[in-house]
Parts: C-alpha cells; sequence; structure tokens
C-alpha cells in the first residue's frame, strides 16, 4: 500500500476491494461536485477503473475506446470530458507517445489529483483512517444504519460515573456520594441507575444533601423499581427509535433526491425526483408511486437490492425497451 503525503497530509487508499463498487462509490461521490456534467461524472468513474487500489496517485493508460464503450460516447466526447476533467483540477494529463492511424492519441496518460482521489473516496487523510472498521455488507456502501456496540464493552461513562448516573454529579451529589449510594443500593438488591431513571422526573428541582437523602430512603425503602425502570427505558429506547428513523429518512432524501437507481438484475430503472417524494418506475410494470414510507427503499439499499445505475446502464436500460415497445 502507498501512502501520499499533500499539503503536509497523508493519503491512505481507501480499501474498496470491489472493483464494480468501487466505480459505483466513485460515480456517488462524484455527484456532488459542482459544475461537472453528468456523463463528465461517468468519464471520471470510468477512469477508477484504472487506477491501482494500492496506489491511487500512479499515472495510469486510460483507453478512450473503453471508456467511450463504457459510458455510451464517442472517444472525441470524451477527450471533451478529459479536457473538462483537466480545468476542474481533478486529473493531470501527462505527455503522450503513441497515436493511432488517425493520428489522435488512442491512450491517455492519466494522474488523478489529490483532490480527486479524495472526493472519489480512492483515499483518505490519515487522520481520517478507521482502524479495525464495522463489517459493511452493503453493496454499494450507501450505509444508512450505525455500528452495533460490541456485547463486552464497557459501559459508558461520564465524569468518572456511569453514564445514566452523571446528571447526580450536576445536581450537587459528589461523586464518592454517587457510588456510596450504588454501594447501599447493591447491598439491598437494587440498582441506583433504575431508582434514579424511574423518579428522575421527579427530582430535577431537588439538589445536594435534600437529593442525597431522598435517594437514600428510596434504596432502604421497600420498592422495587426495576419494572418502572424497564419501562421507562422502553419508552425512551422507542423515542429514539422514532428519531433515529426520522434521520435515517432525512438522510435518505438528501442522499437519493435526483437519483436514478437500478436493480441487481440491472432490468429496471427508478428514478427519485428532485424532493424525493415520488419515484417513476421503468420495468415490467412502468409508473410513477409517492414515496410516503422509505424505509423499505432504506432497507433495499442496505441489502444490495437496489444500486446506483450509471449513465451507461441508464441508457442500455431505455434502449432494451424501447426496442421492447
Amino acid at each position: 500500500m502507498t501512502i501520499h503525503e499533500t499539503a503536509g497530509e497523508k493519503l491512505v487508499p481507501a480499501q474498496h476491494k470491489n472493483l464494480p463498487n468501487r466505480i459505483l462509490r466513485a460515480f456517488d461521490n462524484a455527484k456532488h461536485l459542482k459544475g461537472l456534467p453528468r456523463s463528465a461524472r461517468d468519464t471520471l468513474a470510468e477512469i477508477c477503473r484504472f487506477v491501482p487500489q494500492a496506489d491511487p496517485l500512479a499515472t495510469v493508460f486510460a483507453r478512450k475506446s473503453l471508456i467511450a464503450e463504457r459510458i455510451g460516447a464517442s472517444e472525441r466526447t470524451v477527450y471533451r470530458h478529459l479536457q473538462l476533467l483537466l480545468q476542474h483540477q481533478l486529473i493531470e494529463v501527462l505527455e503522450q507517445e503513441r497515436k493511432s492511424r488517425n493520428g489522435r492519441f488512442s491512450v491517455a496518460r492519466i494522474r488523478l489529483t489529490a483532490k480527486a482521489v479524495e472526493i472519489l473516496g480512492l483515499a483518505k487523510t490519515a487522520s481520517e483512517v478507521i482502524h479495525n472498521p464495522p463489517h459493511d455488507n452493503m453493496s454499494d456502501g450507501h450505509t444508512l444504519t450505525e455500528p452495533t456496540i460490541p456485547k463486552n464493552q464497557r459501559p459508558k461513562t461520564e465524569n468518572g460515573l456511569p453514564e445514566d448516573l452523571a446528571w447526580l454529579s450536576s445536581q450537587g451529589i459528589s461523586r464518592a456520594g454517587v457510588f456510596k449510594l450504588m454501594g447501599k443500593a447493591k447491598s439491598k438488591g437494587k440498582l441506583l441507575s433504575d431508582i434514579a431513571l424511574a423518579v428522575k422526573s421527579y427530582l430535577i428541582d431537588i439538589k445536594g444533601a435534600r437529593l442525597y437523602a431522598y435517594l437514600a430512603k428510596l434504596v432502604d425503602g421497600p420498592t422495587d423499581f426495576s419494572f418502572a425502570a424497564a419501562e421507562e427505558r422502553r419508552r425512551i429506547a422507542e423515542r429514539e427509535k422514532i428519531r433515529h428513523e426520522a434521520g435515517k429518512v432525512h438522510h435518505f432524501r438528501e442522499r437519493f433526491k435526483n437519483t436514478v437507481l437500478t436493480n441487481r438484475k440491472q432490468d429496471r430503472l427508478f428514478f427519485i425526483d428532485g424532493a424525493a417524494r415520488f419515484v417513476q418506475v421503468l420495468g415490467k410494470q412502468s409508473g410513477t408511486q409517492p414515496l410516503n414510507d422509505v424505509m423499505p427503499w432504506i432497507e433495499r439499499i442496505g441489502s444490495g437490492e437496489l444500486v446506483l445505475a450509471t449513465l451507461s446502464m441508464e441508457r442500455r436500460i431505455r434502449a432494451e425497451y424501447r426496442c421492447g415497445n
């Protein structure tokens, strides 16, 4: 693996071993480049086919005829795309030696710039590299879920206290006082976390010694707070689930608006509108439907059932249905 240093920062190659996925990732990341036509973004993504994963800043020999064939354009168009990419400082075109019979250079000696490598996700700065990343089983890399926490991970702490009891410190109970209450609760077969959670809404206005005495009395009392605490945790988890799903829905609408998706068989197209509120389907059963519930779409993308459609895929599928009709 080759590590480059640019502008004082090290670029570390991203580990995307699957070539089609790497190209799709590059195509998707290129969507955010302003002022660059979609067909030129296709060319940029196809250049990634020639780029070695271990050294994304290496000079490559890109065949214009192959790029043209894959994006469904002429070599002249690909040449214009290369000029655009050069203007946007996304590639460097080096001197060429071999010409084709018509006097044009058929093979381009190209090197991606550090700017392009980072934008396309082919490398990250060393400070961004996550060691031992969570397993990603998505075929197109559009993860909309968060990594799970290992079962053997220690409970989170805040200011040296369990996270769910840290608020007692801000209410005037010392850390030593909190630990003393925890020990008393344990000796009674209880959990201070259960007690504090079950009665928290009633304790917000109580502070210091008065709060400590109140909790100590509940610890010594006969009441079992485990059921009430479990119910409160369930309500908190439900609220968090709703908040989390709302965030995923917002992320989906922002991420996939004005996007074309296709299925694994690549025999259907799904055109998502500019607000991600409707989807137009081109396939055996074509039509338009509202995107009211996007969670099934998020799941289909997460499982790899749906992936981004490149311009060449879109043209091919459109052509197939025109011929079929």
